[in-house]
């Protein structure tokens, strides 16, 4: 589907190369018999002076451009007359052009009347498969027209009971409403004659075109069963391909047959950029949360082309600001060449795994902030590879809060009190992880899943509703021993797990020992796990928590390296006991951290 903006005088135009009727070639706009009758009320709060209420607003504020809902609209051939015509048939729409054609002429006829000499640039230009000729008869004709603007519908019908339908009664009502209006709020001519100006010219329509092969009726459907209003990126679209084309052309001599190639080039652009901008991955890795990556992608370019690093330029202010900004814009060909080259460069640090890689990481480790669109910006201002390399490397060294040579401190980092340091670190793990591991972290999935930090012997072994096993019993009282010089359990700890159940004060006894063993919050007890994990197994012992990530592995889930390493025991000097977590492999975990970081530093060259 093509989508051009027109002026509401080139949205009637079939004489000039400018008009919309021209480039499509037609003579005329058709309204097919599927379409209802005209059926906007002219009644208060009704759709006909709620639109010439907002164009007198847009006129007295002289608002430099007006944006009406877009219509639709298919090429297609049509017999009138006896002679066959190229016509653009009405697929959405057609009470706004009717409405629009009414108040041309009723303003054309007075101006007329007040011997202000006004040509009705909709003459002949709305053909309906339905009464075909009334438009002809009774709209276009200045003098029929006023004639017909004096006469309430009473006696209308009275003098010409065959115009007793429908369709006509509200056709009558909104002529009638035109007229009244314009005599209220625009009399004297000048003032007049001025509304006229400025709706032809600052009035403007979006109009898409589908192709022929398409079948109108379906179009038709699926537009009016599912009617929403034009959103701001379908607006910047019309604007920028249409100024953007007409301004590549401007610069040649080009028959209207070349704008529309042109426009159809860029249209092509366009919809390439959408689609990638509005891929889950790509939106979730760039864009986070945002409902639409393209609006996201655009207010980026409005960003650059602004040359500042924060998008409140566009916040708080009512209407469409992003495509106010781009409309006040003087070149549109250089926005869009900013967009395509936005794009073109965010798409390639995406598929370059270095790149990939660091972006990522800065963009989803747990102390992320200050990395939505001015991070962006800030990627896209770096005019070489090697200089958003070194800069990325200097981020990533930050958000890990660690120097080169002070890597063996995150050996001591702790649980509760070092959080966001040690998601960044274990992040860090799978997201370089060097080696003969090939595989391409899954950011978009570790942010939907909600990775965060967990025990891997659990803090507090006994939730709700849960009760020891004798098993877990004595991981509990070996972990107790290993990390303590005292050959044997306290009583208290012994006492209350013999119990075969425990309240909280008589669990809080062997929880207080776990914690006082210090071995519970250091970084070697700490990995990540998905929420739905965090929630399930945050009491679970090593031995539950592994065969759940075993069956996340079998069935084709996303692990992250690290978590895998932890849970298979595939660090080197582990036990081999695939059971439980000791406290020997607390202290080991805790310096292949280190030592791991440290190769990650020398071998990306952080």
């Amino acid at each position: 589907m093509k989508e051009l903006i027109f002026s509401l005088k080139d949205v009637f135009n079939a004489e000039t190369s400018s008009g919309c009727l021209s480039q499509y070639e037609a003579s005329c706009y058709h309204i097919p018999a599927y379409q209802r009758g005209y059926k906007w009320s002219s009644e208060p709060g009704g759709p006909v002076p709620v639109l010439l209420a907002d164009l007198l607003s847009a006129f007295e504020k002289k608002e430099s451009e007006y944006y009406l809902q877009y219509i639709t609209v298919k090429r297609k051939r049509l017999e009138k007359n006896g002679n066959e015509i190229s016509c653009l048939e009405v697929i959405d729409g057609q009470q706004r052009l009717t409405t629009l054609s009414i108040l041309l002429s009723v303003i054309s006829a007075r101006l007329n009347q007040a011997t202000v000499e006004r040509s009705n640039p909709t003459t002949g230009k709305l053909h309906y498969a339905v009464r075909e000729n009334f438009f002809d008869k009774n709209i276009y004709p200045s003098k029929r027209v006023l004639e017909l603007a004096d006469l309430s519908w009473d006696k209308l019908i009275s003098d010409f009971p065959e115009l007793d339908r429908q369709d006509i009664f509200y056709l009558h009502g909104a002529l009638r409403e035109c007229d009244e209006f314009r005599e209220f709020h625009l009399e004297e001519a000048e003032s007049l004659k001025a509304f006229d100006n400025y709706i032809k010219e600052s009035v403007k329509v979006i109009v898409n075109s589908v192709e022929p092969h398409i079948e109108s009726e379906t179009v038709f459907r699926n537009l009016n069963s599912n009617k929403v209003p034009l959103t701001e990126v379908e607006l910047i679209k019309g604007l920028l391909i249409t100024r953007a084309g007409r301004k590549r052309v401007d610069n040649a001599d080009s028959h209207f047959r070349e704008v529309m190639e042109v426009r159809l080039g860029l249209g092509k652009d366009w919809e390439h950029i959408q689609s990638w901008a509005r891929r889950s991955d790509i939106c979730r890795f760039y864009f986070g949360e945002a409902d639409d990556g393209m609006h996201q992608l655009l207010t980026l370019c409005a960003m650059v082309l602004q040359d500042t690093s924060s998008p409140s330029f566009l916040q708080n202010k009512p209407g469409n600001p992003l495509f106010d900004f781009f409309n006040q814009r003087n070149d549109a060909s250089h926005a869009f060449e900013a967009l395509i080259s936005a794009q073109q460069r965010l798409s390639d640090f995406f598929q370059n795994n270095d790149f990939y890689r660091r972006i990522g990481f800065c963009r989803f480790v747990k102390n992320s902030r200050g990395t939505g669109l001015s991070f962006l910006k800030a990627c896209l201002e770096h005019p070489t590879k090697t200089a958003l390399r070194v800069w990325l490397d200097g981020r990533v060294l930050s958000k890990l809060g660690v120097k080169k040579d002070e890597l063996a401190a995150v050996e001591s980092l702790r649980y509760g009190e070092d959080d966001e340091r040690i998601h960044a670190v274990l992040l860090a793990l799978s997201v370089f992880p060097g080696g003969d591991h090939s595989g391409r972290f899954n950011f978009e999935v570790f942010y939907k899943e909600d990775w965060s930090l967990e025990h891997v012997f659990p803090q507090t072994p006994e939730g709700k509703g849960k009760v020891l096993s004798e098993n877990q019993k004595d991981n509990i009282r070996q972990l107790l021993l290993e990390s303590s010089s005292s050959e044997f359990i306290s009583e208290d700890v012994e006492e209350v797990l013999r119990l075969k159940e425990r309240d909280t004060d008589q669990r809080k006894v062997y929880e207080n020992a776990l914690e006082a063993t210090d071995c519970i919050n250091k970084i070697g007890n700490i990995c990540l796990l998905a929420r739905k994990d965090n929630s399930a197994l945050g009491n679970g012992f090593f031995h539950e928590k592994r065969q759940a990530i075993l069956r996340g592995i079998q069935a084709g889930s996303f692990v992250p390296k690290h978590t895998f390493d932890v849970f298979s025991k595939m660090i080197g000097g582990l036990t081999d006991d695939l059971e439980s977590w000791t406290a020997r492999d607390i202290a080991v975990h805790s310096r292949h951290i280190g030592n791991s970081l440290r190769a990650i530093t020398e071998r990306e060259e952080l």
